[in-house]
């Protein structure tokens, strides 16, 4: 880290990753890394955190910021998850912006579009899902030059490169673009950090994600969890954690017949907890009924969603 330090040649800076919901922001992040940051899942609002995963090269360290998809929605946590995603373009080097090519441009996108071509940071484009489909890559290339031609911001977007997150396909060539991009500036942080995200926080997300990916449409946006207790022990980790519900019938389904469904998502998270801790993990999950917990700024602070 010191000879870094003393290096003229090297290069450093934050880069936002924008986008609406589940066009691969998250899976983009984790594979640009190498290891889970962000939880993934095909349900949109996953993510409901702005996480930092720092990237370390030979040459350069990018610290990249994920955030939750910019939402039209209106209830108290779609509002915060809207400031939490604009205010994560403010005081960074680069703007990554992510859009879905399997996907026609619609007025989301185009409102987003509004929003980001009002900006003055430099901007990189990635065509993601291209291993889905490429059928509406020119709409969204198209679409976003007619409106900054319309503002004189032709040298705001840099680059638009293809890629597929989950394939890793143009990955190096978007590492290369985005270094190239940074400004020259010691590492902000060692070569061993993956992410300034706390740690409850991670193990929150990892349980519900579990739940999301098993819950499928049903009723992921009503379901939160936040973790009470995490208890170190030489040989295991004790972990309290209580999943939040608005209704009666909601806990119900998350519980299952016979407890089935909860033990199971107990199961895929304990799985890759212990993976995370790197020993034996004992997880206690208990379903409780929060009405409104969306829309109560109060709880959605103390569920950690408030935390940046």
């Amino acid at each position: 880290m010191h000879d870094i330090l003393k290096r003229t040649d090297f290069k450093s800076g934050f880069v936002t990753i924008l986008g609406r919901p589940n066009v691969g922001k998250s899976t983009l992040l984790n594979t640009l890394l190498g290891g889970k940051v962000s939880i993934v899942s095909g349900v949109p609002q996953t993510t409901r955190h702005q996480i930092r995963g720092v990237l370390n090269l030979e040459n350069a360290q990018i610290i990249f910021v994920d955030t939750p998809g910019i939402h039209s929605f209106k209830e108290e946590l779609a509002t915060h998850l809207n400031v939490v995603a604009k205010r994560s373009i403010q005081e960074v080097e680069l703007l990554l912006y992510v859009v879905d090519v399997s996907r026609s441009v619609g007025k989301e996108e185009e409102a987003i579009m509004n929003f980001l071509s009002s900006q003055d940071t430099q901007m990189i484009m990635a065509l993601n899902k291209i291993d889905i489909s490429k059928d509406f890559l020119n709409q969204y290339i198209d679409r976003w030059q007619k409106l900054i031609k319309a503002r004189g911001k032709e040298n705001l977007l840099k680059y638009y490169i293809p890629i597929s997150a989950k394939k890793g396909t143009n990955l190096d060539r978007l590492k290369e673009a985005i270094v190239e991009l940074l400004p020259f500036h010691p590492p902000f942080y060692d070569r061993e950090t993956l992410t300034d995200f706390p740690f409850k926080l991670r193990v929150q997300d990892i349980i519900r994600e579990k739940l999301f990916l098993n819950l499928k449409e049903e009723l992921p946006h009503s379901v939160a969890v936040e973790v009470k207790e995490v208890e170190r022990k030489e040989n295991i980790v004790y972990i309290k954690a209580n999943i939040y519900v608005n209704r009666d019938s909601q806990k119900k389904i998350i519980i299952g017949r016979e407890g089935r469904f909860i033990r199971e998502v107990g199961k895929l998270a304990r799985e890759e907890l212990e993976v995370l801790f790197g020993k034996k993990v004992y997880l206690e999950l208990e379903v409780k009924v929060l009405k409104d917990w969306q829309e109560n700024p109060r709880v959605l602070k103390e569920l950690g969603y408030w935390w940046v």
